[in-house]
């Protein structure tokens, strides 16, 4: 078995990937305001409030 090279991890653009990000990477970052609340614009957390929480995920 031949060895992974080690170094950065690359994206598909080219940009580094981090192995964690922490709180330390959303400086300036408002929950509140950016990610919004489950069934709410901007549907970050799905169109209904226990979407991800109340039903499992199905393939149709």
């Amino acid at each position: 078995m031949t060895p992974t090279p080690r170094g950065p991890r690359l994206g598909e653009s080219g940009l580094p990937i981090e192995p964690v990000y922490g709180a330390d990477a959303l400086t300036g970052w408002d929950p509140a305001e950016q990610l919004g609340e489950p069934g709410a614009y901007p549907f970050t957390r799905g169109v209904y409030p226990t979407m991800y929480t109340g039903r499992p995920w199905t393939m149709r």
